[in-house]
């Protein structure tokens, strides 16, 4: 079998070496003395920023650097007016998701005021069972970008593998409404609950957090004081977010019971009873017929 041919060496590797062996030996030597370690760590850093703000100029694809800290590696949702990517931490290695407004809604002001919105709101939860917002930055252009807790997967991605099991579901429900009770504390509704905004750290039920708060609202307020008609995703959201009205901890329930009955549908095991009336109960059309807060409806899950 006749030898595979060699990749042709690019033009100009010979000049890049030899340019290379020169400022390697310059920021190893300072004339022929060694340069104190720290020092070469500093021009390292330097010379490695001059690379970033130069790219541009070597590849139109390139990878983004977000703050000379995070590479953006893949988008990973485009959504109107967000995108989010998987982004790596450049000298940690760790993954955070990166939230910003997508190019052709950077100057959309009601855009931008959700997102810091977001930012603020996220700021302020800290549970296990809500995903981290950990800072808010600035892009060169000026469109914000949130910094967050990444995750695995979601409800929608585990379910688009089939059903879970009972056990599973009772975990799930226990950990979603454990999360939104934290949430209701700060006296904040989610108002987008659904399985795509359900995230996993890992693939214990344990590791549930909830995601996106796009369009989350103090309680009492409504999404038309924002400007928006209409926010949420129709089979989750409760009659009053639908109809532009008031929100409260039990919209965030109503969005609950749709997701648990969700999980419950085609099963037939007499254990699944209990968590199917939970579920009904939790998505009553009237606000009112609904527990109160995610603390009752825990108490609820811990009777039955």
């Amino acid at each position: 079998m006749a030898d595979e041919p060699k990749p042709a060496v690019p033009a100009g590797m010979a000049t890049i070496a030899d340019s290379f062996a020169t400022l390697w030996r310059s920021l190893a030597k300072d004339g022929e003395a060694d340069r104190p370690n720290d020092e070469r760590r500093i021009l390292i850093d330097q010379v490695r920023d001059a690379l970033d703000r130069g790219e541009n100029r070597l590849n139109e694809n390139r990878v983004s650097i977000i703050s000379n800290t995070f590479s953006l590696e893949a988008l990973v949702h485009r959504g109107e007016p967000t995108s989010v990517h998987r982004a790596r931490h450049r000298d940690l290695g760790a993954l955070h998701a990166i939230k910003t407004l997508s190019p052709d809604h950077a100057d959309d002001p009601v855009a931008h005021k959700l997102l810091l919105q977001e930012a603020t709101i996220g700021l302020s939860l800290r549970h296990p069972h809500v995903a981290a917002t950990q800072i808010l930055l600035r892009l060169e252009d000026g469109r914000p970008a949130l910094v967050m807790e990444w995750c695995r997967s979601s409800l929608a991605d585990r379910l688009s593998n089939g059903p879970l099991p009972p056990e599973d579901i009772r975990a799930l429900a226990k950990a979603l409404l454990e999360g939104l009770s934290a949430i209701h504390a700060r006296s904040i509704v989610h108002c987008d609950i659904s399985p795509a905004n359900i995230l996993f750290a890992d693939d214990t039920m344990d590791s549930l957090k909830i995601a996106d708060f796009g369009i989350a609202l103090p309680t009492g307020h409504r999404h038309k004081d924002m400007d928006i008609r209409f926010a949420g995703q129709a089979h989750f959201a409760a009659p009053e977010q639908k109809d532009g009205g008031p929100v409260d901890p039990r919209t965030d329930l109503h969005a609950a019971g749709k997701v648990l009955s969700l999980l419950l549908e085609g099963s037939d095991d007499p254990a699944d009873a209990d968590l199917r009336r939970l579920a009904d109960l939790l998505s009553q059309p009237a606000s009112e017929d609904r527990p109160e807060n995610a603390k009752a409806a825990l108490r609820m899950l811990g009777g039955l």
